[in-house]
C-alpha cells in the first residue's frame, strides 16, 4: 500500500521540492546584501564605460539602494531592533575621582 502511495505522489513530491528551491533561490536574490551591492559595482562600471546614460545610472542606483534599504529594515526588522533617529540614542559615560588626581592635565596637574 505505501508503495502504491509513493509511485502515485512522486510527480506532487518532486514538483514540491522543485518549488522550494525556485523560492528558496527567490528569497536568496530578495534578501541578499552581496547580490544588490554586486549589481551597484556593475552598474558603476557600465556608467564609467559609457554604457548607459547619466539619467539611467540615476533611477537603477535609487533602484538598487531602495532595495538594500528594504533589506537593511527586514533584517533589524526580524531582530526587533528597528532603530530610528527618535528611537535610539547614545550615552556617554565618564568617570573618575572627585580631585582629579587621576587625570592627566596638559601644561600642569602632577
Amino acid at each position: 500500500m505505501f508503495l502504491i502511495d509513493d509511485i502515485l505522489l512522486a510527480p506532487v513530491n518532486g514538483f514540491k521540492f522543485i518549488m522550494r528551491q525556485i523560492q528558496q533561490l527567490a528569497d536568496k536574490e530578495l534578501n541578499d546584501e552581496s547580490v544588490i551591492k554586486e549589481q551597484l559595482l556593475e552598474l558603476q562600471l557600465r556608467y564609467e564605460l559609457e554604457e548607459i546614460s547619466d539619467e539611467d545610472y540615476a533611477e537603477a542606483e535609487r533602484e538598487l539602494f531602495a532595495r538594500l534599504r528594504t533589506i537593511k529594515a527586514r533584517q533589524l526588522e526580524a531582530l526587533g531592533q528597528v532603530h530610528t533617529a527618535d528611537t535610539s540614542s547614545m550615552v556617554i559615560e565618564s568617570g573618575g575621582d572627585e580631585a582629579g588626581g587621576d587625570f592627566y592635565e596638559p601644561g600642569g596637574g602632577r
